[in-house]
């Protein structure tokens, strides 16, 4: 509770000097002076690392590990909640309210694989949900563009057992608005997603790509009697 109430104290100081100053010193965070921090953010992390990076207002991120690499940043009511560890590299960009949401601690055997890593000149836009049970790993140069794309890195089958798998995004790739992009897929670098794609498997060859046929693929999956589902907390699991 105390560290909730100095967090909450060091977003409401009107300088972004101070702000920094009393992150680095009550908290622990290293962040360099030439950073900016807006106002009213809410950020707790175990580690955080910000060098010459911006962050805007009105954002929550909660997580263990925050690196933001120079020049990158992380603009306005953006939620991120729970992953593991959030990674940007030298220049990406988080917009506005984008969602990255990992699982509560206690709900998963899986918590140190709920991480995301931007590379450079990566640019998310506005609107994006990307979900953390799983590793995200987006190259360089990527933009999802529009709003409304979601990343999904989970699944339950018949009998509720949770699938999970890391999605992979290769360099240079542009995500037109409301792709969804299913957990366990690659995708190669030098492809173009049009709106509204849907991606269940991985992209293998550079190209432009769109969808828009419903299909039946093969039967739905039973994980239940699978050898490596493990039983946590009166739930069960199976990592791919």
């Amino acid at each position: 509770m105390a560290r909730k109430i100095i967090l909450l104290l060091i977003a409401v100081m009107p300088i972004n000097r101070l702000r920094i100053f009393l992150y680095r010193a009550l908290v622990g965070y290293r962040i360099s002076y030439d950073s900016r921090i807006g106002w009213l953010n809410y950020i707790d992390v175990n580690d955080g690392q910000i060098i010459e990076a911006r962050i805007g207002h009105f954002n929550i991120v909660r997580c263990h590990i925050l690196k933001m690499s120079p020049s990158s940043r992380i603009d306005k009511f953006n939620h991120i909640k729970h992953p593991h560890s959030v990674t940007l590299g030298k220049n990406s960009v988080i917009g506005t309210r984008n969602h990255f949401v990992g699982t509560r601690a206690g709900l998963t055997p899986f918590k140190e694989y709920e991480n995301i890593i931007i590379g450079q000149e990566t640019i998310i836009t506005v609107g994006h949900l990307f979900d953390l049970s799983d590793t995200i790993t987006l190259g360089d140069n990527i933009t999802f563009g529009g709003r409304g794309t979601e990343v999904w890195t989970h699944g339950f089958d018949l009998n509720h057992v949770k699938i999970q798998a890391p999605v992979t995004i290769g360099d240079d790739v542009y995500v037109g608005s409301r792709c969804i992009i299913i957990q366990g897929v690659e995708i190669c670098g030098n492809v173009s997603l049009g709106a509204g794609t849907v991606v269940p498997k991985s992209i293998v060859e550079p190209g432009f790509y769109v969808s828009s046929q419903l299909f039946k693929k093969a039967h739905a999956a039973d994980y239940s009697t699978a050898e490596n589902i493990i039983e946590y907390k009166n739930a069960r699991f199976v990592r791919k």
